[in-house]
């Protein structure tokens, strides 16, 4: 397995609607091959390396040098020859917005070129990534760079906020929960869903669920003692969703098969009390 090393940092207070955590990867060896699970939108600089993403039905897209990649339904394998440096953010609906410049579900599950649309500023920003001496300082380039876009915007994001506390406070999130605290109904809720999470609000809540399971049990929590166990109907329910939203079954991210899922559940829970549950405990 790949020598890997993945530091994390919350964003600052005026970036915290924007970004769920920015991340530097480092990988020492010639080659990485892990799964990532399935995530929000990220907006990632590929400092040194290079690398591919496998998504369902054998589709493999490149991983550019600056890339913007969808809200994803299921895992992704990722596999790169190193050493490896990369470093990115997790994009909450109110950046992705501006950044992607289209709604979330017409590029679920794809991987955009963002260096050819950012041009020459997505080159000096690359390379004065390279330059820094640390994660603090490219965390700190990028959220320049994203403090700038997002500046200025004119729509209501009241609807990802209400989604967001939806998922959080429900183990089990139901669709009619969400309809009953908006006033919506399901039409409009599906439009809205799918337009800032690129999901249906029963796949989003299904990907939330499993993927706060996943995330316990890498860390060795106790599904049962948290009630994350119960949203379940049973054993064999709880290795199904882990393993459509993981693509691993409970075991092996128990034992820590995936080394980047570890490391990634166990990275964001250390930023717990600097960002909202909802990010920490998945």
């Amino acid at each position: 397995m790949a020598s890997v090393a993945l530091e994390y940092g919350a964003p600052p207070p005026d970036l915290a609607d924007r970004v769920s955590a920015f991340y530097q990867l480092t990988v020492q060896s010639a080659s990485y091959d892990d799964v990532e699970r399935a995530d929000r939108p990220q907006l990632r600089f590929l400092i040194k390396g290079t690398g591919t993403y496998h998504f369902a039905e054998d589709r493999v897209e490149t991983n550019h040098p600056i890339t913007l990649l969808g809200p994803t339904s299921g895992p992704v394998r990722g596999v790169g020859a190193g050493p490896m440096l990369l470093v990115g953010a997790g994009l909450m609906p109110r950046a992705w917005v501006v950044l992607a410049g289209s709604h979330a579900e017409h590029l679920t599950d794809k991987v955009i070129n963002f260096g050819a649309s950012m041009g020459a500023e997505g080159t000096a920003l690359l390379a004065a990534m390279a330059a820094a001496d640390s994660a603090e300082s490219r965390f700190a380039l990028l959220a320049d760079y994203i403090r700038q876009q997002t500046a200025t915007q004119a729509e209501d994001f009241w609807f990802p906020v209400v989604v967001d506390k939806w998922l959080t406070d429900n183990l089990d999130p139901h669709v009619d929960q969400l309809m009953a605290e908006t006033g919506l109904g399901m039409r409009q809720i599906e439009r809205l869903t799918k337009r800032y999470y690129g999901l249906p609000p029963k796949t989003l809540s299904r990907r939330y669920r499993a993927v706060r399971a996943a995330a316990a049990l890498s860390r060795g929590e106790d599904l049962a003692a948290s009630g994350l166990g119960d949203s379940f109907y049973d054993q064999s329910h709880l290795i199904r969703e882990i393993k459509r939203f993981a693509g691993l079954t409970p075991e092996q991210v128990r034992s820590g098969t995936s080394e980047i899922q570890t490391k990634v559940s166990k990275g964001l829970k250390s930023l717990e009390g600097q960002v909202p549950p909802l990010i920490s405990d998945a």
